[in-house]
């Protein structure tokens, strides 16, 4: 690609000659010939070195990286040139998303390089939104020593970046509420399986492990006999969440679906450490289900699909129940988060929940409140919204369900002690 600087001598060239033929001077069209032969022997040898990038991610040579949101990531991109001629002038920048901020450094360099040499590029963003990113991947200009020439080029070295939803500790907030308090997480069930207490003696079977044979029985009997454990169970919690469009309102770091995710997120590892068994089910352009299991794998599967949701579509919660209702175990307690708004089937679908003997808890962000922070609303059309939204609330715990209303300001290791019941 050729430079202004380029352009402008080329022109100066052919001016120079044309001008010389019209007036016969050999002078000028011979300075003239010499910016052009100029510029062809500097687009003749020019060209760059062989260059190898590599980049850390806080320290760590990888291809992807997980981070919480509002954590920050150090990346350092290592240039070296393995060939044995210089780089000439170079210019390389490292692509970062515009939702990605800033905080130290810079994510750019010039330098010119020797043969074996290399430079590192350190700089530190933040993560201030939760979702999957990609750094890079690495834009290298090339100019040659006259920055006559220059040449573009990219370095497919990506790195994928999945920010999590915020995890809060709400241990202490559920011990201390009425929501919990039935879920004790793994319980033995007096019925024999897989488990670690002991049952009963039975005579051996083919196919039994022989780490199960009683020895001390068989010592006794003269018969093989085996122990058999008493079964382990664990309790199914269904987290819902609303990821319609109406759950956008607010700024873009404080609207119910973000404090949804965090809610989601919060529960689910308290549970999961418990080592209860946890479902995530999301709704809004279409119904996603994650189904129940347990372990650090499941955390991870919950995290990875909070950090995809978006705010789109408009399916109402009668028809998730619907769908649900099959895949559901008896009396399993259930976590609804939504802001309620814009769907007039929550009633139905609550009470139906609440008649199968599951036990609904209703989480629902203020998105009256969170739309007072980007738009002035009167104080008597405020009040009387709050109203409308209060009668909601009170209807629904009408049906046995434990209602949050969780305003903006408050944490959601409070907001979970304000259970409201009839």
């Amino acid at each position: 690609m050729w430079t202004r600087k380029a352009a402008l001598m080329l022109t100066s060239g052919i001016s120079l000659i044309l001008i010389g033929m019209m007036i016969s001077n050999f002078q000028l069209m011979i300075a003239g010939l010499t910016f052009i032969s100029f510029l062809a022997i500097n687009g003749w040898v020019s060209g760059h070195s062989d260059l190898e990038i590599t980049r850390t991610i806080n320290g760590t040579e990888t291809t992807m990286a997980n981070v919480y949101k509002g954590d920050d990531v150090i990346v350092e991109l290592t240039i070296s040139n393995n060939s044995y001629r210089r780089t000439q002038q170079l210019e390389v920048f490292d692509n970062v998303p515009h939702e990605m901020k800033m905080r130290q450094g810079i994510n750019q360099m010039r330098m010119n390089l020797g043969p074996g040499q290399s430079a590192r590029i350190k700089y530190r963003v933040r993560c201030p939104l939760r979702g999957h990113y990609t750094l890079g991947p690495v834009s290298v200009r090339y100019r040659n020593v006259f920055n006559l020439f220059a040449n573009e080029s990219k370095v497919q070295d990506r790195t994928d970046i999945t920010v999590f939803p915020q995890v809060r500790e709400i241990e202490e907030a559920l011990l201390r509420s009425d929501v919990p308090k039935m879920y004790t997480g793994a319980t033995t069930l007096k019925t024999p399986g897989p488990g670690m207490e002991f049952y009963s003696l039975r005579e051996y079977l083919p196919g039994d492990a022989f780490r199960s044979i009683n020895w001390k029985a068989f010592a006794r009997t003269g018969e093989l006999m085996v122990n058999e454990k008493t079964r382990d169970a664990v309790t199914d919690v269904f987290i819902i969440l609303d990821t319609r469009d109406v759950s956008r309102i607010g700024t873009v770091l404080k609207n119910p679906l973000e404090m949804g995710t965090i809610a989601a997120a919060s529960i689910s590892n308290y549970f999961i450490r418990r080592r209860d068994s946890v479902a995530l089910v999301t709704y809004g352009e279409r119904m996603d289900y994650l189904s129940p299991e347990t372990g650090d794998n499941q955390g991870y599967k919950v995290l990875s699909n909070l950090a995809a949701v978006r705010a789109k579509g408009s399916m109402p919660l009668q028809a998730v129940t619907n769908a649900m209702s099959s895949r559901m175990s008896r009396g399993s307690p259930v976590f609804i988060i939504s802001s309620l708004e814009g769907d007039g089937t929550t009633l139905p679908a609550i009470r139906n929940l609440a008649a199968r003997g599951h036990e609904v808890i209703v989480l629902s962000p203020s998105s009256i409140d969170l739309e007072r922070l980007i738009s002035r609303i009167p104080r008597m059309s405020y009040e009387v919204l709050k109203l409308e939204r209060q009668n909601r609330l009170t209807a629904i715990s009408g049906y046995g369900a434990k209602v949050i209303d969780w305003m903006p300001d408050v944490e959601l290791s409070q907001a979970l002690l304000q259970v409201r019941t009839v």
